[in-house]
């Protein structure tokens, strides 16, 4: 079905020009139409066609963000440009790629009393709600039915009059007014957040944890972005966190074998279980939602670990809150990870779990991450199906895979390719025949290994890259 918004995607327009996106991308100064009709904008007839009768355009980081008003019989419509409160990107950026949002919210005060001004729930949670519940309804949606009195002690009031976040690890268990509301659509950790003209909030659902191909995707490429030699994934399971998902880099096997361990630092984590009310360094975590860097493991008192931390050589820890529980990484005092001083250095990229969750159960087969290192994109962690590698070293008797040769591979970031492409334009690129599109790099590579589709999503750190092969069989 078609839309204004849809059918201006085909639109280009001259940045040099003096159209109302041209004017404030230069000038920085916001533009309100208020009657389109009377106006010399390019895309009139198409904005008529849509009943789009009024619009503003307001300078937005390296862009032009541009919203308008259809008329109606509710409508009512703007005597001057409306004020557009700007949210927290960064905030919304870490909300649904680092931990696993499903929706968020803006709330304002309007006489004395906050209300829902505007709300956003992911595709996939929306898709999950309405097979579980036969319904349209959303925790936003019931939200936007309730009032909150402004000068109360509701969490959304309370950062609204402090102007400091609040967060809760378990909204069932609170004293929100929407604590049954939460539970009944299983929202248990909530963040209020005040930003200008109101409280931005987002939530994370109880059964929101990684698992399969998204848990070993995430382990392994945040060891690949970080030097890492190791990665847990600690899941909270009735109030205690316990490793349900465990990765080591070969480097670091193969350091161990050479030490003449037989068992890892990984493996050993596995026999401990760590309170999730205690105040240790992951319920920490889990409880702040901020990741915390540990720069001497062995003498960190707080860490239940630190001796067996010390007696498999384990240098420093990372602990990043994700969807579900905590992703610890560490290195080690060897030369098989690389050395970290800060935070920085460990917690290098992120990359968006919700995208890798959609990627594998469409059926993908690899996921590529790619960063920007000077004037070109490079590989910076990659991840290929166990079984397809498998398939692949039977089929060629080599180790040669479609991740491992895109490795080898530059992009100038100002070229024509998928991904500096998907960069620079903030939109996903998608390709149905990779093997025979002109611009893509490793068409060659995708013919050579079968991979029938590729998509390109940028995200805060860079491109992550996900696609299709064919089996080896047919």
């Amino acid at each position: 079905e078609g839309s204004f918004a849809k059918e201006s995607e085909a639109v280009t327009l001259d940045v040099s020009g003096d159209g109302p996106v041209a004017t404030v991308y230069k000038t920085r100064e916001p533009v309100f139409i208020k009657d389109v009709a009377s106006s010399n904008l390019v895309r009139k007839q198409l904005a008529l066609k849509y009943r789009i009768h009024q619009m503003c355009f307001i300078p937005f980081e390296s862009g032009v963000v541009e919203f308008g008003m259809s008329d109606g019989p509710t409508q009512e419509m703007w005597e001057e440009m409306p004020k557009c409160p700007l949210l927290n990107k960064d905030q919304l950026c870490t909300a649904f790629e680092d931990l696993g949002a499903s929706y968020a919210m803006f709330w304002i005060r309007v006489d004395g009393v906050l209300v829902v001004a505007a709300d956003y729930v992911t595709a996939g949670s929306r898709e999950a709600l309405n097979g579980e519940r036969g319904d349209n309804d959303t925790f936003c949606s019931k939200s936007r039915d309730l009032v909150i009195d402004a000068s109360g002690d509701d969490p959304i009031a309370t950062a609204f009059k402090t102007g400091k976040e609040v967060k809760i690890v378990d909204a069932y268990t609170s004293s929100m007014k929407r604590a049954e509301l939460a539970k009944e659509f299983g929202i248990k950790i909530i963040n209020f957040l005040p930003t200008d003209g109101g409280v931005l909030e987002f939530g994370m659902p109880e059964s929101g944890w990684l698992r399969g191909h998204v848990l070993a995707a995430a382990m392994k490429m945040r060891c690949d972005t970080s030097g890492a030699g190791y990665a847990l994934y600690w899941q909270e399971l009735a109030g205690m966190f316990v490793v349900s998902g465990e990765y080591v880099t070969p480097a670091s096997k193969a350091a161990l074998e050479a030490a003449g361990n037989t068992k890892s630092f990984a493996e050993a984590s596995k026999d401990f279980m760590v309170d999730a009310g205690g105040n240790g360094p992951i319920a920490m975590v889990h409880k702040t939602r901020e990741p915390m860097y540990i720069q001497d493991a062995s003498s960190c008192d707080a860490m239940q670990r630190a001796g067996s931390a010390s007696d498999y050589g384990i240098k420093s820890l990372c602990l990043i809150p994700v969807p579900g529980g905590v992703l610890e990484l560490g290195n080690s005092n060897d030369s098989s990870t690389a050395d970290w001083t800060c935070m920085e250095d460990a917690n290098r990229a992120r990359m968006p779990k919700a995208e890798m969750d959609l990627a594998f159960s469409s059926g993908a087969s690899h996921v590529i991450f790619w960063w920007r290192q000077g004037d070109e994109y490079v590989v910076g962690g990659t991840y290929e199906k166990p079984e397809r590698i498998e398939a692949l070293r039977a089929a060629q008797g080599d180790e040669r895979t479609y991740t491992s040769e895109s490795s080898l591979v530059k992009i100038p970031v100002d070229s024509l390719e998928p991904v500096a492409t998907a960069a620079r334009s903030g939109k996903a690129v998608s390709l149905d025949v990779p093997a025979e599109y002109p611009e893509f790099t490793r068409a060659a590579l995708a013919k050579e290994f079968l991979v029938v589709s590729c998509h390109f999503v940028p995200c805060r750190d860079g491109v992550l890259e996900y696609g299709t092969g064919l089996d080896l069989g047919e």
